[in-house]
């Protein structure tokens, strides 16, 4: 089993803070970790993109995709249903650290 040196890189603009929330651990592995790592990846990406068990309306954690595709989607989809008489109704939420405190047993 290999281990990585964890390093803590202070997010761009809150240099001036020691709350840990403000910190982008960065895991420095040895190249034959990596090498590993990779192929591991790219092995199931593909399974997952061959095999079709990736939603087209996953942006997030996806290559080539992103917030700001996400962000074009909803207002093609929103120009588009307006176009065509539709009502439309966004609901958005913000779910950053919604589930730190839940009772994981219970979820389970």
């Amino acid at each position: 089993m290999e281990t990585a040196k964890i390093i803590p890189i202070v997010k761009p603009g809150k240099e001036g803070s020691d709350e840990v929330s403000k910190f982008r651990p960065i895991s420095l592995l040895a190249s034959g970790g990596k090498v590993l790592e990779k192929l591991l990846i790219n092995r199931i990406n593909h399974h997952v993109y061959t095999r079709g068990h990736m939603n087209e309306n996953q942006f997030g954690f996806r290559p080539q995709k992103s917030t700001v595709d996400a962000a074009l989607s909803i207002k093609y989809f929103v120009q588009k249903s307006l176009e065509a008489g539709d009502v439309v109704a966004l609901l958005s939420l913000d779910v950053q650290g919604a589930f730190d405190a839940a009772w994981w047993p219970g979820i389970f």
